[in-house]
C-alpha cells in the first residue's frame, strides 16, 4: 500500500473515531435526558422533540405576565417568579425560604392558612398582599398544581383582565394544545416538557377532564374520565363525545360555551349507571372545549340519606301525633276514676296507669320536639322567668319518679330572686329532663342535688344551674356523645336502657336556642355525673298591681261544646267537665260543631284542629262571626305540640291553645280563670294566648 493510500486510510479512521466518540457522547446525553430535540432535514428543516427530555419548566413561568409562587404546606416559599417579587416589592433573594404569611394581610392569614392546609387542586382564596411600600394589593390565589407537601399558586391581582391570560395558558399547556411560546419576539421555547407536570396534575384530578374539539371529537381525556366511562383512555381519543357517553345530552355544551352545565346519567357497558355533572369552559384562542366531569354518586347518596332522614323524622312526628289521641282518652279515664270511690287495690292500679301514661306523654313530647327542632319550627316564647319557680316546676314534674325510687333531692338557690331570659315552658322542660336523667341512672335511695348560682357570661349577667347525682357516671368518651340523639349511658351493656335517649339531645338544642350552654362532667363510671346549664339573666319584670278581689275559690258553671273526631277523647273529656259541674255537648266534625253551637249557643267551644268536613280553624272563624258569640271562649286542641300554621291559628282567634293529651288540672285552672274574667273579655277574643 502506498504512502498516500495509507495516509487517506489513517485520516478516515481518525474521522470515524471522532464520529463514534461524538455518537457515544450523544447517546449518553440522550440517556441522561439532556437533549430536548433534533433539527432534521438539510433544506426543509423541522424540529423533532424527545419526549424524555428533562427541560425545566421555570423559564416559561418566568415569562408569564402573572405572579407564580410555590409554597410548602406551612407557607415557606420554595420558588417565586420575578412578577411575584414585583407584586410585593421584594427581591427574589428576599423571598426564597421566607414565609408567605409575611406578605399576607393579618385579617386574611387564618383563611389563607386553611387554604394551604387543604391544598385542593383548582381551589382559590381571596387575599390582601402587603407591598414593601405599605400598600395592600387585593388578589386571588389559585392552586394550579399540588404535590406532596407543596402547592404552586397563581396569584392574580384585581387589575388582571376579565379572562386571566396566565390561567388560560396553563390550562392550554395542561391540555396539550400549546406547542411553544415566542419569547422576546424571536426565541421559540418548546413546551413538550413544560406541559408534563400540568398534564400529570390533570391526570391526578378527582374529577374527569376531557378536551373536545368544536366538532365533538375527543382530543384528550384524563385517567379519571376514562375510569368513569369504563374504557381505556387511549381508546377514547378521536371518538365522538356522544359515542363515548352513549348520549347526546352533553353536545349542547360545545355550543353554549363557558359556564354551561348539564347533568346526566351515564350507562356503562356493564349496565351500571353513574350520575354525572359536566361543566364546560372554553379556552380563548383554542378551537376546543374543556369539560370537567364530576361524579355525583356521593351527592345523590347524601340526598337519599337526607330524604330517608326526613321521612323517618316525619314518620316519628306523625306517630307521636297519632299517639296523643289515645293517650288523652287514657289520661281522662284515669282522672274520672280518680274522682270515684275506689278500693285501695284499685287505686294502686290507677296510680300505675297514671305514672305510665305520664311516661308515654314525655316520650311523645320528645319525639315531637326532635321533629320541630329538625324542621327549624321551634319558636321560643321568651319572658323573664323566675329561677326558683322554674326549678320548682321541674322538681314537681319528676316528684313521682323520685318517690318511686326513694331518692332524695337537695335544691340550693341564691338568696336573691333571679330571673332567666327564656321560655318558661322550655326552661322547665330542660331542667325536668336533667332531673329525669339523673333519677333514671341513679339507684334506689340515691341522691340528687340542684345548685344555682350567679355566673357572668361574656360580660353580661348569667346563671349556672348544676344537676348532680351519685349514679352510674360517664366514661370520658361519653361526655359529648351523651347529647346525641338516641345515645344513652348504661353501666351494663347487656341491659336495654329505658326511654328513647332523646331527652339530653332535646335539652342541648333548646339551651342553644336560648343562647346558653350545657355540658356534662363525671369522674368516670360509678362515680356520678353533673350536668351544667348556663343561661342569661334578665332584669326583674315590673311589678303589676294586685287584683282588688280574690275570686279563686269561686267556680262558674258553663255550657261547653266539645268537638273531636276521636269519640273516646270527646266522651271522656265531657265526663270530666261534667264532674266539675259543667254542662257539655259533643260533636265529631267541624260541620256538626257549627250546627250544635247554633242550637245551644255555648259559653265555651273546645275544637280539635284536625277534623273531617270542616277543620277547627274554619269552624272557629265561622263561630266568631255569629252575633251571639261576642263572649264565646274558643279553645284549640291539637296533637302536634304547637300550631302548625300560626297565621291560620291567629286568624281563627282562639283564646287558648292546648296540646293533647291536655292535663286535667291545667284545663280546669285555665277554664276557671277565663270564665271568671269572661265579662270584661271584649278584647280577649282577638288574642292568642300560648300560656297553656
Amino acid at each position: 500500500m502506498g504512502a498516500d493510500s495509507q495516509g487517506r486510510l489513517d485520516d478516515e479512521i481518525a474521522r470515524l473515531r471522532e464520529r463514534l466518540e461524538s455518537a457515544e457522547e450523544m447517546r449518553r446525553a440522550i440517556i441522561a435526558e439532556q437533549v430536548d430535540g433534533f433539527v432534521v432535514g438539510a433544506h426543509s428543516q423541522r424540529v423533532v422533540l424527545l419526549q424524555g427530555s428533562a427541560a425545566a419548566p421555570h423559564p416559561l413561568i418566568e415569562h408569564l405576565p402573572h405572579s407564580v409562587v410555590t409554597v410548602s404546606r406551612d407557607g415557606t416559599i420554595l420558588y417565586a417568579n420575578h412578577r411575584f417579587g414585583e407584586l410585593v416589592g421584594r427581591a427574589l433573594v428576599r423571598l426564597f425560604s421566607a414565609s408567605m404569611l409575611e406578605f399576607v394581610a393579618l385579617d386574611c392569614r387564618e383563611e389563607f392558612e386553611r387554604f394551604l392546609a387543604a391544598s385542593e387542586p383548582d381551589s382559590s382564596v381571596r387575599i390582601d398582599l402587603l407591598h414593601a411600600g405599605g400598600d395592600f394589593i387585593a388578589a386571588r390565589a389559585h392552586a394550579v398544581a399540588v404535590g406532596h407537601g407543596f402547592a404552586s399558586l397563581l396569584i392574580l391581582d384585581d387589575g388582571a383582565g376579565e379572562r386571566d391570560d396566565a390561567a388560560h395558558a396553563m390550562q392550554a399547556i395542561a391540555s396539550g394544545n400549546v406547542d411553544g411560546v415566542v419569547v422576546g419576539g424571536e426565541h421559540v421555547m418548546l413546551l413538550a416538557e413544560a406541559q408534563r407536570p400540568y398534564r400529570a396534575l390533570v391526570d391526578r384530578m378527582q374529577q374527569g377532564a376531557v378536551t373536545v374539539s368544536s366538532d365533538g371529537d375527543v382530543l384528550y381525556a384524563n385517567e379519571r374520565f376514562a375510569a368513569m366511562v369504563g374504557k381505556p383512555r387511549e381508546s377514547l381519543l378521536g371518538q365522538r363525545l356522544h359515542a363515548v357517553l352513549g348520549t347526546a345530552a352533553a353536545d349542547p355544551l360545545l355550543a353554549d360555551g363557558n359556564g354551561a352545565t348539564v347533568e346526566l346519567t351515564l350507562t356503562r357497558e356493564d349496565e351500571s349507571s353513574l350520575p354525572l355533572r359536566i361543566a364546560a369552559e372554553r379556552v380563548d384562542g383554542v378551537d376546543a372545549m374543556t369539560l370537567i366531569v364530576e361524579d355525583m354518586t356521593e351527592r345523590e347518596r347524601h340526598r337519599a340519606m337526607q330524604e330517608r332522614a326526613r321521612r323517618n323524622d316525619h314518620f316519628l312526628a306523625v306517630l307521636a301525633h297519632e299517639l296523643r289521641n289515645p293517650l288523652g282518652s287514657i289520661r281522662n279515664a284515669g282522672a274520672i276514676l280518680a274522682r270515684s270511690d275506689l278500693a285501695p287495690g284499685d287505686r294502686a292500679a290507677l296510680g300505675v296507669i297514671k305514672r305510665q301514661s305520664e311516661t308515654l306523654v314525655r316520650l311523645v313530647d320528645d319525639l315531637l320536639d326532635v321533629h320541630r327542632l329538625n324542621e327549624g319550627k321551634m319558636v321560643l316564647q321568651r319572658s323573664c322567668v323566675e329561677l326558683q319557680a322554674a326549678i320548682d316546676d321541674a322538681v314537681g314534674a319528676v316528684a313521682q319518679n323520685l318517690t318511686t325510687k326513694a331518692q332524695t333531692i337537695d335544691v340550693r338557690v341564691p338568696g336573691e330572686t333571679l330571673y332567666i331570659d327564656g321560655d318558661p315552658v322550655r326552661i322547665a322542660q330542660v331542667l325536668a329532663n336533667l332531673l329525669l336523667n339523673a333519677s333514671k341512672f341513679t339507684g334506689k335511695g340515691g341522691r340528687i342535688a340542684v345548685v344555682a348560682e350567679r355566673s357572668p357570661r361574656n360580660g353580661s349577667a348569667g346563671v349556672r344551674i348544676s344537676v348532680t347525682d351519685n349514679g352510674i357516671g360517664l366514661a370520658p368518651d361519653q361526655l359529648e356523645r351523651i347529647f346525641e340523639p338516641y345515645v344513652q349511658a348504661s353501666a351494663d351493656a347487656s341491659t336495654f336502657p329505658e326511654g328513647l335517649g332523646l331527652g339530653l339531645s332535646v335539652a342541648r338544642r333548646l339551651i342553644d336556642l336560648h343562647g346558653g350552654k350545657i355540658h356534662a362532667r363525671s369522674d368516670g363510671p360509678g362515680r356520678g355525673s353533673t350536668f351544667v346549664v348556663e343561661l342569661p339573666l334578665c332584669d326583674p319584670p315590673a311589678k303589676t298591681a294586685a287584683p282588688t278581689t280574690d275570686r279563686r275559690g269561686e267556680q262558674t258553671a258553663a255550657r261547653i261544646l266539645i268537638a273531636d273526631d276521636d269519640r273516646d277523647a270527646a266522651s271522656t273529656l265531657a265526663s270530666l267537665l261534667e264532674l266539675m259541674g259543667h254542662e257539655t255537648f259533643s260533636a265529631h266534625d267541624g260541620e256538626s260543631a257549627i250546627a250544635v253551637a247554633e242550637q245551644v249557643q255555648p259559653d265555651v267551644v273546645i275544637l280539635d284542629i284536625q277534623m273531617p268536613k270542616v277543620d277547627g280553624y274554619a269552624a272557629a272563624r265561622t263561630l266568631r262571626e255569629r252575633a251571639w258569640a261576642g263572649k264565646l271562649l274558643l279553645y284549640a286542641l291539637t296533637g302536634w305540640g304547637e300550631p302548625r300554621d300560626p297565621l291560620r291559628m291567629s286568624g281563627a282567634k282562639f283564646d287558648r291553645y292546648f296540646v293533647k293529651p291536655v292535663s286535667v288540672d291545667t284545663l280546669a285552672a285555665e277554664l276557671g280563670r277565663d270564665l271568671l274574667q269572661r265579662a270584661p273579655r271584649s278584647a280577649m277574643a282577638g288574642e292568642l294566648d300560648h300560656g297553656a
